[in-house]
């Protein structure tokens, strides 16, 4: 655990090593007035007159070990306290950044509490190591040695009957450590599980009220939290004995220190004074250990915390080339691209190109990998073969960031953050003005409705724009493309989920967003795409049409049924069965 604090640690393992130090300097004046009873005992105790003035200057000197010991404890408490906050923002800070750069293949392939644990749960269960645990183990070593080490200054023999059961307590601690482990990973196990069904539960509870599943009728979710309640519960009540065990163990050892003292005492090898020594001096030995048992526990969930922060840390990001080349032309193109997600191709053997300053569209069934093909322009994940090509250059020899500057994307599920209007639209361009953000709005034919909220602009849309309707998200969501002007527009069924009236607004907004761009639109409603300089007809995997809308009708392939289904749906109308 120690080893990966200081990995945690990075360029402030020098305010460690200083905390450390002060810890060891507080361990020293902590044991201290040990030394103060030693010579109380040892010169005045059994002498035929106490001399008060020696006693008095005994004290003086505890009370000066005292004093030097809050002084360097509260110097190294602000030492460590100020390393572990540093530490815990740094981290946080770095997996967002190392989350960022992953492949999204990372995030499809855990459960939606997962992540969320890592960086709120886990990153808060080891902020007390740096602040609290780490301090305390050095002093749970350096006290005893201290002591230790004057005991067998006094005698060696009696040195050893104090500390024979320690060997015996180590054996106890491993025991219970091994036990920690894995009843810790079990819980952080349950608590992700947990985590996940509250989050499906609380993103869910539209369709719960709506089929009248809420409450204990939601068995998974009830499953998960009495999992993790009887995981906590375990923690306790099978650490229980053991940690018992090792604590009567240290116990154990003041019976044997009477017994041997007595003995040597009878026997003329060891005096009476040095006899009570030890027996003082064998408690304040024992009792900094039998502490580390209190907190053993909370170490270990600290642990398994540590361990799944360094797992998603350990997950290689898409690799970075060193240079990082400007694009000075935006065309497109696909070059017998394929693509496996987990064991199923996706994408086999796709070629296209997109020239520069033309629309096309992207059609075909669900599941034919249209969304795939979107994902790999902006190198949401790498191709198993075959070139992506922006500007005539490999998307690899890009840096992913300088990539994603030049594209702007519009999602059919569109996600707003929990602030303001204005600050979710400046989030395509952080340094727009005010008056360039009411611009974006008003070509996104979204400053009407915006103007007539309470706070206008400055309005909070709640997380995930709650307090707005499907097609005002979406149009703020054209603003915030529109705002960043990025060469490259990749539409992602935009106008899939919105009514007739907010469709049209929609319409005119990417109108607005396409004027001099190379525009990438994924299709649901084929009369959206008629216009498109050319349309690429996708299904299982492979570009299997391309041409004008004119022409794929006429073809009588796959578009063409597509187009023939769409007017026959147009002329829909609900009917009642006699």
């Amino acid at each position: 655990m120690i080893k990966k604090l200081y990995q945690l640690a990075g360029e402030r393992r020098n305010l460690l090593n200083k905390g450390a130090i002060l810890t060891l300097i507080d361990a020293v004046f902590a044991a201290s007035p040990l030394f103060f009873i030693y010579l109380t005992i040892n010169e005045e105790l059994f002498a035929e007159s106490v001399n008060f003035q020696r006693v008095m200057l005994y004290v003086a000197g505890m009370a000066v070990c005292f004093l030097l010991r809050w002084v360097f404890l509260q110097w190294s408490t602000r030492v460590f306290y100020r390393v572990g906050f540093d530490m815990l923002t740094d981290l946080r800070i770095r997996l967002g950044e190392h989350i960022r750069k992953l492949p999204m293949g990372f995030f499809s392939e855990r459960r939606a509490g997962d992540l969320n644990s890592v960086v709120n749960w886990d990153v808060q269960n080891i902020q007390n190591i740096p602040t609290y645990v780490f301090p305390r183990l050095i002093e749970t070593v350096a006290v005893p040695v201290f002591i230790a080490a004057f005991l067998f200054f006094l005698d060696w023999r009696m040195a050893l009957a104090t500390l024979v059961v320690l060997p015996i307590a180590a054996v106890v601690m491993r025991a219970v450590m091994k036990s920690l482990d894995r009843l810790a990973k079990i819980r952080a196990e349950s608590s992700v599980e947990a985590n996940s069904r509250m989050i499906e539960y609380v993103q869910g509870i539209q369709v719960s009220k709506a089929f009248n599943q809420t409450g204990s009728k939601l068995q998974r979710f009830e499953q998960a939290l009495r999992h993790y309640k009887q995981t906590n519960i375990d923690l306790v009540v099978k650490l229980a004995f053991p940690i018992i065990a090792f604590v009567m163990v240290l116990e154990l050892g003041f019976a044997i220190i009477l017994p041997i003292g007595f003995y040597l005492f009878l026997g003329g090898t060891l005096m009476l004074k040095t006899l009570l020594i030890f027996l003082v001096l064998g408690l304040q030995l024992y009792n900094p250990i039998k502490n580390m048992a209190s907190y053993m526990p909370e170490l270990r969930i600290m642990d398994a915390s540590m361990g799944r922060i360094q797992a998603v840390l350990n997950e290689k990001p898409l690799p970075e080339p060193d240079s990082d080349p400007e694009l000075s032309r935006f065309d497109i193109e696909f070059r017998d691209v394929w693509f496996k997600y987990e064991d199923a191709d996706v994408l086999k053997g796709v070629n296209f190109s997109i020239p520069q300053n033309t629309i096309t569209a992207l059609v075909g069934p669900s599941g034919a990998g249209k969304t795939t093909i979107a994902h790999l322009i902006a190198r949401f994940w790498d191709v198993n073969s075959g070139e992506v090509r922006v500007g005539g250059r490999n998307i690899k020899d890009m840096k992913t960031d300088r990539l994603l500057s030049y594209i702007a994307m519009v999602f059919q599920d569109v996600y707003l953050f929990n602030d303001s209007i204005i600050a979710n639209i400046r989030f395509g361009n952080k340094d727009a003005s005010e008056e360039e953000v009411i611009t974006a709005a008003r070509a996104a034919h979204c400053h009407e409705f915006i103007d007539k909220l309470p706070d206008g602009y400055n309005t909070v849309i709640g997380e995930g724009g709650a307090t707005l309707s499907g097609g005002e998200k979406q149009r703020i969501s054209i603003a915030r493309a529109i705002l960043k002007n990025a060469p490259i527009v990749i539409l992602d069924e935009a106008t899939a989920y919105v009514d007739p009236e907010n469709e049209i607004l929609i319409q005119k907004a990417i109108n607005s967003l396409v004027e001099s761009r190379t525009l990438v639109i994924i299709a649901h409603r084929l009369s959206t795409i008629a216009a498109a300089d050319q349309i690429l007809v996708v299904d299982q995997g492979k570009v299997v049409e391309q041409g004008r809308h004119a022409e794929l009708v006429s073809n009588g392939e796959l578009y063409s049924r597509f187009w023939e289904k769409r007017q026959k749906a147009r002329g829909w109308k609900l009917t009642k069965v006699q």
